[in-house]
């Protein structure tokens, strides 16, 4: 009697246990499936940015580039190098000494154009030589050399605040672009400069259909030996990477100029708006 007692009780908590551990592993499925859901809806829930697929641009007509390591790291979650997005204002190094381009107004013609090269991942603009001397920017989010990314964000940190204007440390792009070694071959660097402002003064209109745009921040330049009779600049030709996203046109435009015909296309860069 007593061992028919025993082995009773001993079915009972093993049945006890048994049935415990199958609603553990239930429990433990539903928080899983309800983890999964919320994450696949939060609007929180985004995937780490990748690096772009392209991995080479033919800068041939522009510069020797059999040195040069393009740089196609995700610089922000928004786009590669040559999307050229702007995210805070310490992002804008300041730079002084080399002439650089301008492109910023580059877009239609007739002055300074900007046009899809055959197979359309690089444009080709011509943009106004500014004088050596003056002040320049460059977006620390947009090198297109990939050692001298590495080496700006190790001194600058990656949103350029320990640099100049926000800090006080030079930032290395600077030396690299004055002493023509960011693009070899290259006779100047496309960056930005407000030199132009009062004549043709800022008015950045925003085109927020996805469309493909020119992509100028650190590109290389060659000379053309014209010089543009309304400013007294040289022009120079710029090859652009192109990309295609919402992006920003530095001159005041209505909308319906926002798409360019044939293989015209805008230089621009993407801003995008603060998260609330």
């Amino acid at each position: 009697m007593l061992n028919r007692w025993y082995l009773c009780t001993a079915i009972a908590a093993l049945l006890c246990l048994l049935t415990l551990s199958c609603v553990s592993s239930t429990d433990q499925a539903t928080n899983r499936s309800k983890t999964q859901a919320t994450n696949a809806s939060s609007p929180q829930a985004t995937t780490s940015p990748t690096p772009s697929p392209k991995t080479n641009v033919d800068f041939g007509r522009y510069a020797t580039t059999s040195s040069f390591k393009l740089n196609t790291l995700p610089t922000t979650p928004y786009g590669p190098p040559w999307a050229d997005i702007s995210l805070e204002k310490s992002n804008f190094l300041e730079c002084e000494g080399a002439s650089i381009a301008l492109c910023y107004y580059s877009g239609p013609g007739p002055t300074t154009p900007c046009n899809l090269e055959s197979g359309g991942d690089l444009a080709n603009c011509t943009c106004y030589a500014i004088p050596k001397g003056q002040k320049y920017k460059v977006l620390i989010n947009a090198i297109l050399n990939l050692d001298v990314y590495l080496k700006t964000v190790e001194v600058c940190g990656k949103d350029g605040s320990k640099c100049k204007p926000t800090g006080s440390i030079q930032a290395p792009v600077c030396e690299a672009i004055n002493n023509n070694t960011l693009i070899p071959g290259a006779d100047m660097i496309s960056t930005f400069s407000l030199y132009l402002e009062k004549q043709m003064p800022i008015h950045p209109t925003t085109c927020a259909t996805p469309a493909a745009y020119a992509g100028c921040m650190t590109a290389p330049c060659k000379q053309t030996g014209k010089t543009d009779p309304n400013t007294g600049l040289p022009l120079v030709q710029c090859g652009c990477p192109t990309y295609t996203g919402p992006y920003q046109v530095g001159t005041q435009i209505s909308q319906d100029q926002c798409v360019l015909g044939g293989t015209s296309i805008w230089s621009a860069a993407y801003q995008p708006p603060k998260q609330q």
